[in-house]
């Protein structure tokens, strides 16, 4: 999985998914998206962290 911090236009594609905020995470998983989190402590929530890597 991979964890990308969203800023500027890229920020529009979490907006419409519902993710509020100033800073939004995409994760993905093989190339697909797995969702749009608004904070680490969401993403900690609904996944585990050790499994993400920085690309």
């Amino acid at each position: 999985m991979t964890a990308v911090r969203l800023s500027g236009a890229h920020r529009v594609w979490a907006d419409r998914a519902g993710v509020r905020g100033r800073d939004a995470f995409l994760v993905t998983r093989d190339g697909a998206i797995v969702g749009y989190y608004a904070t680490v402590e969401d993403l900690a929530g609904v996944l585990d962290l050790a499994e993400l890597r920085a690309d």
